[in-house]
């Protein structure tokens, strides 16, 4: 699972050994879990593992190529439910959101005081 690639953008990629899978990866067992769950409650054909790595365990599934497009739905849907905030702190979230709109306001009253 090395080969993530530098970014680390998905948590999937084509089967090593066989190309009629696709293989998705979770780093926590929650999510892991959660998406087991909803695979088997799709009923979604799927082949689980695990591996022991230097960052911990890698909870593996195979799924099939075929079921690709509803499977990427469902993992979508596991990485949001367990997403952390961009800004985590409410006070933060609304400080940004305050500046960017004086930033904003600035810009126009410069642009008509220029006029």
């Amino acid at each position: 699972m090395d080969e993530e690639g530098f970014l680390k953008l998905t948590n999937h990629k084509d089967h090593p050994t066989n190309k009629a899978f696709k293989v998705f990866f979770f780093y926590k067992k929650i999510q892991s879990d959660y998406f087991e769950k909803i695979l088997t409650q799709n009923n979604i054909y799927f082949e689980k593992d695990e591996q022991n790595t230097e960052r911990g365990y890698v909870y593996l599934f195979g799924i099939k190529k075929t079921d690709n497009r509803n499977v990427l739905k469902l993992n979508y849907e596991t990485l949001g439910k367990y997403r952390t905030p961009f800004i985590a702190k409410k006070w933060i979230q609304y400080l940004v959101i305050i500046v960017g709109v004086l930033l904003v306001t600035f810009a126009i009253l410069s642009y008509y005081k220029n006029q």
